[in-house]
């Protein structure tokens, strides 16, 4: 099936040729003059896109392109949020670092105990909402940076959205592997995200 795509690329303040290159591209470009996080970039290509379903992922797409397919015939079923995972029966990690799995599968296991049970995997880069799910997640996050995946996902389940999961499929990076931080680092980062929405959540800032 044809569709009608728009690529947004929000450039968080970059001092390479990434404003560059995805003009070339053909991109709508936003560019956040100053570094802000992560969070605050995908928030604001999120609140920026104007179709029907919107899709957050890498910028080198180490995903196999079925799993699109399958995210836009779940939004299309009535789910509100559609989160791509490497933990399912049929998704495959493909040749991730033993290090990278590892601190993966903490940050899911902190993840699942203290704030979103029965989620497999909450930090793959792959993400599907529906406009109207899209516009009222994304308004209300508050995480620049690290955990702003779970602040999403969190906000779906309190404005009661309905979620499903889709297996993903990696394969090789197109660019060198992204640097990632210690296992110890990763589960505190987890646990201050999760700490920082529920003191939100109590001051009654997701309102």
């Amino acid at each position: 099936m044809d569709y009608m795509v728009e690529y947004i690329v929000v450039d968080d303040g970059s001092t390479d040729n990434t404003s560059e290159a995805a003009c070339k591209s053909g991109a709508v470009l936003i560019r956040l003059e100053k570094n802000q996080g992560k969070g605050a970039a995908v928030r604001t290509g999120m609140l920026n896109a104007n179709g029907e379903v919107i899709l957050s992922t890498d910028a080198d797409y180490p995903y196999e392109i079925a799993a699109v397919e399958n995210c836009i015939a779940k939004i299309r079923d009535g789910c509100d949020l559609v989160i791509g995972s490497r933990n399912l029966p049929d998704s495959d990690r493909g040749r991730e670092r033993i290090k990278r799995r590892i601190i993966s599968k903490i940050g899911n296991l902190v993840t699942q105990l203290f704030i979103l049970p029965g989620i497999s995997d909450t930090q793959a880069g792959f993400k599907c909402f529906s406009r109207r799910s899209a516009r009222e997640i994304f308004s209300r996050t508050l995480i620049n940076g690290w955990g702003f995946d779970i602040e999403a996902i969190y906000l779906a389940r309190l404005k009661k959205f309905q979620i499903a999961e889709v297996p993903v499929r990696l394969i090789p990076r197109a660019i060198k592997p992204s640097r990632i931080q210690s296992p110890t680092r990763t589960a505190i980062n987890v646990l201050m995200s999760i700490f920082t929405i529920h003191i939100n959540r109590i001051k009654g800032k997701y309102r």
